[in-house]
């Protein structure tokens, strides 16, 4: 016997000589991780999506706060008749330009529009001095005359700066950029702000789009709630199975608890390291939840197939450790430098992806394939399915003789339901 293979059997022999120690030692570990829980945030961080040692994104880095960087909002205002230079077109492009500059996180010196204060004509006056005044100033003149009107259009046309790049060349749309501090961005509030002052300004005969990355990401939280529902359907459709095939009440039980375990140290682990929940990688923990309950039911099946053979439910639980514990715990290692692997890539939002889910994949090593068997070392054995069938025809022959048989029917339909839940 190989000195690897000693050490096994040795730690198999204290896991299995005092198994509610080290349940409780699991439990008090799963409390632990259970506190760092609430100091976990789901938020996506734009700066994750860039490959920050790549020479082009560390100069995006260094000019960004001047110049702009790729976190940036464009809302085109288009009429569907004539051109923008109308008084209440230039006045919804006015409120827009507002509505963008009060954004939370934006950065109001790289707010460009047509109706902005940055946007300015220039020229020399006779003096030879440099004048320079915005386009649209609500505050001196609301509403403008006709001509005046005219003189603006001529002025947007003659400047490079402005005709073809904030008006198109038809002038029938005006675009308004805006440009958010990168870091922990609100995109969800950001996206709701949108999609109100949107609804807003909206009338017939005017047109107002919106893109960007924030209303990239904005789109993909709205659906976080049809995501957690499509996981709540998705872990009762396994409760059912479970149901379906075991028709115990371990069966059900211990895999959920083995998953719900996972779940908690997993979660854990990401408090712990400071990461934050990215919605965009929300399914690699489920699939990493998902594989630790169906290494718990490969356990619970294998104790009852022993537990057939041994009547006896320690020998069986110390069988099914024995059989099950190499094999499972090499599926594990295996799922964990898979997810590992991850981190080749330059990419921060993968490489925190690869940390924490490999750890969080190895720790099913000891919240399942250690922790099933011992919860089946001490607790106690269920009655097997042949007694409880013997014991509902038992009451439905005595029960024909005491009382009607409809009554009978119906206690007995009702024990029939209590024993496909709880066997």
């Amino acid at each position: 016997m190989s000195r690897f293979t000693h050490f096994l059997r040795d730690a198999d022999d204290h896991l299995f000589a005092y198994p509610k120690v080290f349940l409780g030692l699991i439990l008090a570990i799963t409390i632990f991780f259970a506190m760092q829980i609430p100091g976990v945030r789901m938020y996506s961080d734009f700066a994750d999506l860039l490959p920050q040692e790549h020479p082009y994104i560390q100069l995006h880095n260094s000019i960004r706060d001047t110049f702009g960087g790729a976190n940036v909002v464009i809302v085109s205002v288009e009429v569907d008749e004539g051109d923008i230079f109308n008084n209440d077109t230039l006045a919804t492009i006015h409120r827009l330009t507002q509505k963008v500059d009060n954004l939370p996180g934006i950065n109001h010196n790289l707010v460009t529009s047509l109706t902005h204060r940055t946007t300015r004509k220039v020229w020399l006056s006779e003096m030879g001095a440099i004048v320079s005044e915005p386009y649209y100033d609500p505050s001196k003149k609301a509403v403008l005359d006709p001509e005046e009107l005219v003189a603006m259009r001529n002025d947007v046309r003659a400047n490079p700066r402005v005709y073809g790049l904030q008006v198109s060349p038809d002038m029938k749309a005006a675009v308004i950029k805006g440009t958010l501090n990168e870091g922990e961005l609100d995109y969800e509030e950001t996206f709701r702000q949108i999609q109100q002052f949107r609804a807003e300004e909206a009338r017939e005969g005017t047109r107002i789009y919106v893109t960007g990355q924030p209303m990239l990401v904005g789109w993909i939280y709205t659906y976080k709630e049809q995501v957690f529902q499509i996981f709540a359907f998705t872990l009762l459709v396994m409760l059912g199975l479970l149901v379906v095939y075991f028709r115990r009440l371990y069966g059900v039980v211990i895999p959920l608890t083995g998953i719900a375990i996972s779940s908690i140290w997993g979660i854990g682990i990401l408090g712990l390291l400071g990461y934050n929940l990215d919605p965009l990688t929300m399914v690699i923990p489920f699939l990493i939840a998902a594989r630790a309950m169906s290494h718990g039911i490969q356990l619970v099946e294998r104790y009852y197939s022993e537990l057939e053979v041994v009547k006896d439910s320690k020998k069986a639980a110390r069988q099914t450790f024995d059989s099950l514990f190499r094999p499972g715990s090499l599926g594990v290692v295996s799922d964990a430098i898979g997810l590992l692997l991850i981190s080749l890539g330059s990419v921060p939002i993968n490489t925190k992806l690869s940390y924490y889910a490999s750890l969080w994949a190895i720790c099913v090593i000891v919240n399942v394939l250690i922790m099933v068997p011992m919860l089946l070392t001490v607790l106690p054995r269920q009655i097997s399915v042949q007694t409880k069938l013997v014991s509902a025809m038992s009451t439905c022959r005595t029960g024909n003789w005491i009382i009607p048989r409809s009554v009978v029917k119906s206690k007995v339909s009702i024990k029939a339901l209590g024993f496909l839940l709880t066997t």
